[in-house]
């Protein structure tokens, strides 16, 4: 065996510590890269977790051309998890408590995150670590592990918005009464005032009014302290008029709130509790002037059960044809108030037991708005008051004040709905 010589052990020495030298500048490296490295990491149950998220993803574009507007924005600071999204219209962010080792921020696809979120197990605990100099955010549950690329929240594009206005409150109850009908029948032509909602001050009350122009819901609530300060449109009224997707995030978020805070400017609604924040911008015009369609009923009045007459209306609206505007046929008759319709399809009359004043000739209206208008109200009992030298019913109910409608009356070409024979 060949003993190795003295330059060869020295060699040998050298390269050993050149290579115990590399070890030790690259741990330095290393040592100072993770210093760079800035990193988040929070946990909180995954049910929370979902109800956060539910609400902060609801204003997300579906496929925007931006590629971060289809990301939501987290934020997590002071014991706080934020989620927020925008279509650049609207803007939402929901937030909760969470345990939090660092602050930070980054954005997500809002989509993707949802789904993660709802699959994940009920009741476990979750972990989210933000990698800064990764781009990247890992979601843990028990063994799972989700990676999502992110993008700098800098780059989000927030809605910057000067939160001052008219201030009041409501509770979710009175947000309830005020859209949750008035919204359900909008203009679909673009542009028009009156395919939004018309949030405003009448009668000394806070109202809101929708229509198509042929069917009109107004609700209101008592005037809350601060909302005649609202800022005035076209025509003078104190109010404003909000988009039909404005309506909708409101009365998902906030129909379930014990106190909601409500701001309106003359560009933006603002509407908040201290876990949910959302702002939108308004529609611009001046909405229609609906005052005479909903004042001084006329004296004839039909008055009958709710439910009846819907039940009426469902059993011969099958038969109504688009072409002919869904069009029923009704008339007041000494059995009750009656309602006909009839077609090369088929055909039907009904009467509902109703208590008649005046002399009722036969009008037409639109099936599908008689059905809305009928579910619009809760009481049991209804008048109706048909208006022919106005050409509109006008619907009202003694128990439920806060409510009013009006349908256009349609043209009528038969007389069967002037009193048919029941045997």
């Amino acid at each position: 065996m060949t003993r190795p010589t003295a330059s060869t052990s020295s060699s040998t020495r050298n390269f050993r510590r050149s290579k115990s030298a590399s070890r030790t500048s690259a741990s330095a490296v290393t040592s100072t890269s993770n210093q760079g490295r800035l990193t988040v990491k929070l946990k909180i149950n995954r049910d929370k977790l979902a109800e956060i998220v539910t609400r902060g993803v609801s204003s997300a574009p579906k496929n925007s051309p931006a590629i971060i507007a289809n990301n939501a924005r987290i934020i997590a600071e002071d014991g706080m998890l934020h989620v927020a999204t925008t279509d650049f219209q609207m803007q939402v962010e929901a937030s909760g408590e969470c345990e939090l080792s660092r602050k930070g921020s980054t954005t997500v696809d809002a989509a993707k995150l949802k789904q993660v979120v709802d699959r994940l197990p009920k009741g476990a605990d979750v972990t989210i670590d933000f990698d800064e100099a990764k781009f990247e955010m890992i979601v843990k549950a028990g063994r799972s592990r989700t990676s999502f690329p992110t993008l700098a929240a800098e780059d989000w594009p927030a809605r910057q918005y000067k939160e001052d206005g008219a201030t009041f409150t409501l509770d979710g109850a009175d947000l309830v009464k005020l859209f949750s009908h008035t919204a359900q029948e909008l203009s679909t032509v673009p542009n028009s005032a009156m395919q939004g909602v018309f949030f405003h001050v009448a009668n000394g009350r806070l109202a809101a009014v929708g229509t198509t122009g042929m069917i009109l819901i107004m609700s209101s609530v008592p005037l809350p302290e601060g909302a005649e300060d609202m800022p005035q449109d076209g025509s003078g009224r104190p109010g404003v008029i909000l988009s039909a997707e404005t309506v909708s995030q409101i009365l998902r978020l906030f129909r379930s709130a014990e106190e909601v805070q409500i701001v309106v400017n003359e560009h933006s609604i603002f509407v908040s509790t201290p876990t949910t924040r959302f702002c939108s911008s308004l529609l611009l015009g001046t909405y229609p002037n609906y005052t005479p369609l909903v004042s001084n009923p006329c004296d004839t009045r039909i008055k009958l059960e709710r439910e009846a007459c819907a039940s009426a209306v469902a059993l011969l609206e099958p038969f109504a044809l688009k072409d002919q505007g869904y069009r029923l046929q009704c008339a007041g008759s000494d059995e009750g108030f009656v309602v006909a319709v009839g077609s090369q399809t088929g055909g039907g009359v009904d009467v509902v037991e109703a208590d008649i004043n005046g002399e009722i000739a036969a009008f037409g209206l639109n099936g599908q708005f008689m059905k809305t208008m009928l579910g619009s109200f809760k009481a049991s009992t209804i008048q109706m008051h048909p208006d022919h030298q106005n050409r509109r019913v006008l619907f009202q109910a003694e128990d439920e004040p806060s409510m009013i409608g009006v349908i256009g009356m349609m043209n009528i070409s038969t007389e069967m709905a002037a009193g048919p024979t029941h045997d």
